[in-house]
C-alpha cells in the first residue's frame, strides 16, 4: 500500500474517533473511505502489472540462456595472435635501357598489276556528277574513238584508254591492239611491252591468244627460238579453233622443219 493509502487510513481513523462532529464529519468521513477504496483498487492493479512483467522477465532470461548454451564455440583464428607482420619494400627499380634510335625503315613497295595515274580533276568532276550508265556510254564512246585512229596516235590513245579505265571489259583488248598499232609503227619495244601487260595484267581476258601470238612475235624478232616456241605450244594448247592457233601452228611447223622435229598436231577449226 502507498503512502496516500496509509495517509487516507490514518484521516478515516482520526474521523472516525470524532464521529460525534455531526454531518460534516460524516461526509468527510464518507469521501475519505470512497477515496481509500480507490487507492486500493488502483494499488491492486499496480501489483497484477508487477506480477505479469516479472513473468515477462523470466521467460526472456530463460530464452537468453537456451540461446546462449546452443551458440557454437568461436572459430579459432585462422592467423596465430603472436605473429608478427612485417612489411618488405620492394627493391628500386632500374629505369629501363633505352633502346638506340633506329632510321625510319622506308615503306615496303606495293606490288599492282595495273598501272597508277593520277586522277583527272575533270573526270573526277565527272564522276560525280554522272552515273554508272552515262560512264559506261562514255567509255565506249573514247574507246570509239581511238579505234578510230592510225598510226602511233591510235597506239596512244588506245593506252590512255586502258589508263583511265583499266577495269573496262575492252580493257586487254585495247592493250593487244594498241600492241599491234606500235608495230606497225615501227616501235617494236613498246609493242613488245603492251603485249607483256595484256598477259600478265588480264590473265583471264578473252585477248591472252592474240597477247601470246604478239609475245611469240617479239622473241622472234630478238632471235629466241626456245622461248617462241614455249609460247606457240602454249598457245596451240590453250586456244584451240582460233585462227591465232592456226597461225601458231604454221609458225611451229616451220621453226620444226628447220630443226628437224615433228610439229604438234593443230586442231582443226570449227565454224566459220
Amino acid at each position: 500500500m502507498g503512502t496516500r493509502s496509509r495517509d487516507a487510513a490514518a484521516a478515516l481513523l482520526l474521523l472516525a474517533g470524532c464521529a460525534g462532529g455531526g454531518d460534516p464529519v460524516r461526509r468527510d468521513l464518507d469521501a475519505l473511505r470512497a477515496e481509500l477504496g480507490a487507492l486500493r483498487q488502483e494499488n491492486e492493479e499496480l501489483s497484477r502489472r508487477v506480477d505479469l512483467l516479472a513473468a515477462r522477465v523470466e521467460v526472456a532470461t530463460g530464452r537468453a540462456r537456451a540461446g546462449a548454451r546452443e551458440e557454437p564455440a568461436a572459430a579459432a583464428p585462422i592467423v596465430p595472435p603472436d605473429l608478427a607482420v612485417v612489411r618488405i619494400e620492394p627493391p628500386p627499380r632500374e629505369p629501363p635501357a633505352r633502346e638506340p634510335r633506329r632510321p625510319p625503315r622506308a615503306a615496303p613497295p606495293v606490288p599492282t598489276a595495273v598501272a597508277i595515274a593520277e586522277p583527272d580533276p575533270e573526270r573526277l568532276e565527272a564522276i560525280g556528277r554522272k552515273g554508272s550508265r552515262d560512264l559506261a556510254a562514255e567509255a565506249a564512246e573514247e574507246l570509239a574513238r581511238a579505234r578510230r585512229l592510225l598510226g602511233p596516235a591510235r597506239a596512244h590513245a588506245l593506252e590512255d584508254f586502258v589508263t583511265r579505265y583499266p577495269r573496262h571489259p575492252s580493257a586487254d583488248n585495247a592493250l593487244v591492239e594498241a600492241a599491234a598499232a606500235y608495230a606497225d609503227a615501227g616501235a617494236a619495244d613498246a609493242s613488245c611491252e603492251l603485249g607483256r601487260r595484256a598477259k600478265d595484267d588480264y590473265p583471264a581476258g578473252d585477248a591472252m591468244c592474240d597477247a601470246l601470238e604478239r609475245l611469240a612475235w617479239c622473241e622472234s624478232r630478238r632471235g629466241s627460238t626456245a622461248a617462241e616456241k614455249r609460247l606457240l605450244e602454249r598457245l596451240v594448247a590453250d586456244c584451240p579453233r582460233t585462227p591465232a592457233a592456226e597461225r601458231a601452228g604454221v609458225r611451229l611447223a616451220t621453226i620444226s622443219g628447220r630443226s628437224g622435229e615433228t610439229p604438234p598436231a593443230v586442231p582443226a577449226r570449227s565454224g566459220p
